[in-house]
């Protein structure tokens, strides 16, 4: 009786010690200003996009909704007297809807690398400015297309020219992140005003929130003072409200709000027109910009209202359920201790804190897979990594209740158990968990270190293993135990930390935990002694295509010389292989293809097609398709690692 009271006064500071915690976390910041009720932004970009539309399924017959857009015009012209658009194919009835709810617009046509294309949208946006004359207020030819290299300078002059021919009463203009407006001043003559892009979370070298409006404000200076002959207006700024931290600037709903308010108050100080970036939140935007670039809205996907400009702002609204939640998965612990006759009261402060910390982090991780899974894909790897973070941590509740030392698990014996060739050591539980945990944590650190600007950091997951490997490793046995395979893992775990580490640099505190807890990891399996005998050709050959794919990526695919050598002649083959190149980059093949080789190569136990999938893996890595890429290297890798370590344990 008296060893279930102790544990009924453990569960109470359990209780009151989550509770506080997100009680904590759910409370707003002190710097959030007040706005006037009735405070209008000048203008808001506009997507008619719903939460599971896309712009790209116009090719697929997507056809939107009027009904929905006027819906929105009616709900926008609330906070806003204008909206900018980007495109007008499939979206000719906005003008009209605008109109009709008192709304001004910034009419735009997409700029892309289809010249075909470009010219529908130009000549769709004309007749569109004709109709709408009245309501138009300036003409925007082309967003960021010289950021994404779609076109070159002269191009885009000549895009410029034809519009301001046809529309000569109308104010035209380009769009683009002021940087490029700096690298392309042969743009700016041929506009009537100069429309840049400042948007502190994506500068190169991302500037935190309280730093913000001061950069905002700079950057506005500068340009004025380096095209002094040129209006200039903010076609874009805000701040996102949830997403991965870069450097000090952190997404969050409270640094979105604090963002904005002061942005509002200050621009009419400033006197300067502007359009805020955006209305409603995006998701189709994360396939390309990861997570973060589907909340920059100030009201979600669902037309709810993010209390963006007026009200009362939490980070996590949810708090409750968090909370919830997170008493739930500590009662784990107290599953396993009225198993026991009594309790080891000693241990109470280190049980304490593995409950507390394990069930935090799987709740806060669980809440931030639904913010950045969007497809089942996506999904199911959410559902493994949480379930491998999970039975490591009750592995690691179990140990701090009995006492009893838990086997870690060895990779070799758990895929030699997939290839079916060892019938004398059968693997265990414990071994797959221990495959599983270290490919979650590889495909992480591969994803980040390679194509880390669009990931996030599951610090949650992360943080469990590194605190369970990192415990069992006190009591030196498990070192012992590691084979080459968890060595040379190991050892590029540890090279990722680092390289993450050194890129974010030490004000993004989620990287350097993130960072940290991958070291950690990395250091329980290798121990510094890394043999490379046996792993030399697999490194050489992924040197070799390394090096042979940045040379593509870099003189063909990414050339800025070449857009116009291409433009003119599009027939040259260096042109036609950057046309191919594009597109099988733009549809990920590679990562297709990859995955399924890497997955016959299991099938099969063939070292060649293993290493031939990690060199797919490699190409995605170095080509923007960072989580894929990740993905088909691991797979190749432990055909690899575990045939090349068959290899060396035969010449020895």
């Amino acid at each position: 009786m008296y060893h279930k009271i102790k544990i009924v006064i453990f569960y109470i500071v359990m209780f009151m010690t989550l509770g506080l915690f997100w009680f904590w976390q759910a409370i707003p910041s002190s710097n959030l200003i007040s706005l006037e009720p009735d405070v209008k932004l000048q203008c808001l970009s506009y997507a008619p996009f719903g939460k599971n539309e896309s712009p790209m399924d116009f090719d697929k017959g997507l056809k939107l909704s009027s009904a929905q857009i006027d819906q929105d015009l009616a709900l926008l012209a609330q906070y806003t007297g204008c909206v900018r658009t980007y495109s007008t194919l499939g979206l000719e009835m906005v003008p009209a809807l605008a109109r009709k709810h008192g709304l001004k617009m910034w009419l735009g046509a997409w700029v892309s690398s289809d010249p075909v294309l470009t010219r529908k949208e130009i000549a769709a946006m004309v007749a569109l400015a004709k109709e709408n004359a009245d309501i138009i207020e300036t003409v925007v030819v082309g967003n960021e297309a010289l950021l994404r290299r779609d076109v070159s300078a002269s191009q885009l002059i000549g895009y410029i020219n034809e519009v301001k021919q046809a529309l000569p009463q109308m104010k035209i203009t380009y769009a683009d992140v002021w940087e490029f407006w700096n690298q392309h001043p042969s743009v700016a003559p041929s506009v009537d005003r100069v429309t840049i892009h400042i948007l502190p979370y994506w500068e190169d070298k991302p500037i935190e929130v309280e730093r913000a409006l001061l950069h905002v404000k700079n950057v506005y200076e500068e340009m004025k003072h380096k095209i002094p002959n040129k209006e200039i207006v903010i076609g874009e700024t805000g701040w996102p409200s949830f997403g991965r931290m870069r450097e000090g600037a952190l997404p969050s709903a409270v640094n979105q709000a604090i963002f904005t308010r002061s942005f509002v108050k200050i621009a009419e100080q400033q006197g300067w027109k502007y359009n805020f970036i955006e209305a409603f939140d995006q998701p189709w935007k994360r396939v390309s910009e990861g997570a973060v670039g589907g909340y920059w809205g100030l009201f979600d996907a669902d037309r709810n209202d993010k209390h963006v400009l007026h009200g009362f702002v939490s980070n996590f609204p949810n708090a409750l359920w968090l909370f919830v939640g997170s008493f739930l998965l500590s009662l784990v612990g107290a599953y396993y201790m009225l198993q026991q006759k009594e309790c080891q009261c000693q241990k109470s402060p280190f049980m304490l804190l593995t409950l507390f910390g394990g069930s935090v982090a799987l709740t806060w991780q669980a809440n931030s897979y639904l913010f950045t899974s969007r497809t089942l894909f996506e999904y199911v790897w959410a559902w493994v990594a949480l379930s491998v973070a999970f039975a490591l941590w009750v592995k690691l509740v179990l140990f701090l209740v009995t006492q009893e030392k838990v086997p870690r698990g060895n990779l070799a014996k758990a895929i030699a158990s997939v290839f079916r060739e060892d019938h004398t050591h059968k693997a265990s539980v414990h071994d797959f968990l221990h495959l599983l945990a270290v490919s979650i944590a590889l495909v992480m650190a591969l994803g980040m270190a390679f194509d880390g600007r669009y990931h996030n950091f599951d610090i949650g997951i992360l943080g469990i293993i590194a605190l369970v490997y990192g415990s069992f490793s006190l009591g030196a046995s498990d070192k012992e135990s590691n084979g080459l395979l968890e060595r040379m893992s190991g050892l590029v775990l540890l090279l990722c930390g680092i390289a993450v580490l050194v890129e974010e640099g030490l004000r993004n505190n989620v990287a350097l935990f993130w960072s940290a807890s991958l070291v950690v990891f990395g250091i329980t399996l290798s121990c510094f002694k890394v043999k490379m005998k046996g792993f030399i050709q697999p490194f050489l050959v992924l040197l070799v295509f390394g090096i042979a794919f940045v040379l593509l990526k870099e003189h063909i695919y990414v050339k800025e010389s070449l857009i116009d050598v291409c433009a003119a002649n599009p027939l040259l083959s260096i042109c036609q292989i950057r046309a191919l190149l594009g597109k099988v980059i733009y549809l990920n093949i590679i990562g297709m293809l990859g995955l399924s080789v890497g997955l016959f190569g299991i099938i099969l136990r063939n070292y060649w097609i293993g290493l031939f999938a990690m060199v797919l893996g490699l190409f995605c890595l170095l080509t923007f398709n960072g989580f894929i890429g990740a993905i088909i290297m691991v797979l190749g890798w432990w055909v690899v690692g575990y045939r090349s370590t068959q290899h060396f344990n035969k010449i020895l």
